[in-house]
């Protein structure tokens, strides 16, 4: 009889506790599917989908995870900037591209990100090139270096960079190591981090999951990838700190992806990101004119914004600016993306713009590291085919470069993925270009690429048995949470 009554007084419980996390998901006003997904979840998932809701299903737009963020720290401290590009954009709006305008003015709306013109930028398409450039200007650091990074691995690379990070903090530079806290689990060995400190070196967790208050936050990730040396050089984009950015690692031959490295104003941007966030992760704040230095005048005029985004940020800003580039498109929009699954929204952009007679080509990998957003990715592909967009599987390799082309003066390179985890679950940055060259280069490698690709075609759709289409299916159900 106790046991009964137990079991009937847990079960209560659990149902009361069911109908108040649906009542919570109702009240977040998420879009539809998001509602549906979390819905389904707590439903089919007992126990499991409400932990997994409170871990990552939370309105953070509502609720803030961080006291400081990057887009606030650029309106706190360039607030005037701002204001002024912003009445000065709009009585220019009518003398320069109006695409260009909107993605300018949106962008500066959305997440505060100025515009910069005193820039000087390179491209990176692999990791060994890459590497040998940082690790060069790592060399020839001379006042502070400042890295954030989603994975940083204890491996021959990333045993060559902290080398040299411990011989230049015993110089007496300031070295600061902001690492993500789920990326970076398991990515470091005790003693290399222990090698990191003792040498001087300041490393911080973001969001770190073995702290009991952070851990609840656990699927919200710092996605960003910024190197900052000397307040004047920086590198962001998609590659982390590993031998796989080289080699391919275990799984790969091979690996591709895109970074950047900049020179100038938009330095001080990233620079910014990375203080923000060194701040919300316990770190002091550091608000001295020495990481700041006056920028010298480049030979270059390279109009550029970075761009941040995150789930407790007031605008998904990378996210509406995909959208507001692909619909406006004129002429090409071309995507490489390592993960794709995206809004609806952005369905219905790629859709409208390939039915507008625009060029729409995608490319994704064909050779997954995880196996359940590819299949996701898959169910997307009928009704894209159908619009007439291009789409590409990408097989020499890891396809994981994350970049955006829209026709000839619009491109955008950095960490967030064409997915619903990078634009509403994780912190990300990307630097914007407004200009032809960059989009000429990153256009030349997009066709370089394809030559390594598969096109799918809707006879390949058709050959696809229903039990794979339908495991597909079942696992886009919960698409937004993944």
């Amino acid at each position: 009889m106790d046991y009964i009554n137990i079991t009937s007084i847990l079960y209560v419980i659990y149902i009361i506790f069911t109908i108040a996390i649906a009542v919570r998901i109702l009240l977040d006003n998420n879009s539809p599917e998001v509602s549906v997904a979390w819905l389904l979840s707590i439903v089919f998932l007992p126990y499991i989908g409400a932990v997994l809701y409170i871990l990552g299903g939370i309105n953070w737009k509502k609720h803030k995870i961080l006291k400081h963020r990057p887009e606030i720290t650029f309106k706190e401290e360039l607030g005037s900037i701002i204001n002024r590009q912003k009445i000065f954009m709009n009585e220019i709006s009518n003398q320069i591209d109006n695409d260009v305008a909107k993605a300018m003015v949106l962008s500066l709306q959305s997440s505060n990100s100025i515009i910069t013109l005193n820039n000087k930028s390179e491209l990176f398409f692999s990791g060994e090139s890459l590497f040998n450039s940082l690790i060069y200007d790592l060399e020839n650091a001379e006042e502070s270096i400042h890295m954030e990074y989603y994975i940083f691995r204890s491996d021959d690379i990333g045993k060559k960079i902290a080398d040299i990070l411990k011989k230049k903090s015993k110089e007496g530079l300031e070295v600061r190591m902001l690492f993500d806290g789920v990326g970076c689990f398991n990515k470091m060995t005790r003693k290399f981090k222990r090698n990191l400190k003792d040498a001087g070196i300041i490393t911080k967790y973001f969001l770190n999951p073995t702290n009991v208050l952070a851990g609840r936050l656990l699927n919200y990730c710092n996605h960003r990838k910024i190197l900052v040396i000397d307040g004047k050089i920086a590198y962001t984009g998609g590659m982390n700190i590993g031998d796989e950015y080289i080699t391919g690692g275990r799984k790969f031959d091979s690996w591709r992806d895109t970074h950047v490295r900049l020179e100038g104003e938009s330095v001080h941007m990233l620079q910014s990101v990375f203080l923000s966030d060194w701040k919300n992760s316990g770190g002091k704040s550091l608000q001295s004119i020495d990481y700041f230095p006056v920028t010298v005048e480049t030979d270059e005029n390279l109009p550029m914004q970075i761009v941040v985004s995150g789930p407790d940020s007031d605008w998904f800003a990378l996210e509406k600016l995909f959208f507001s580039m692909i619909t406006n498109a004129n002429g090409i929009v071309y995507v490489q993306t390592p993960y794709f699954i995206p809004s609806s929204s952005l369905v219905n952009a790629l859709e409208t713009a390939a039915l507008s007679g625009v060029d729409v080509k995608l490319m994704i990998t064909g050779n997954p590291d995880k196996k359940i957003p590819f299949w996701v990715a898959h169910t997307y592909f009928d009704s894209l085919l159908a619009a007439g967009v291009n789409i590409y599987l990408y097989k020499k390799g890891f396809l994981h470069s994350k970049v955006l082309v829209v026709d000839d003066t619009i491109s955008t390179v950095g960490s967030c993925n064409m997915d619903i985890r990078s634009f509403h679950l994780n912190y990300e940055v990307n630097a914007v270009y407004y200009n032809e060259r960059t989009v000429k280069q990153l256009i030349e490698q997009f066709m370089f690429d394809l030559q390594f690709c598969v096109k799918i075609i809707d006879t390949d759709r058709k050959k696809l048995n229903v039990l794979k289409r339908l495991r597909n299916s079942i696992f886009r159900i919960i698409s937004p949470v993944l």
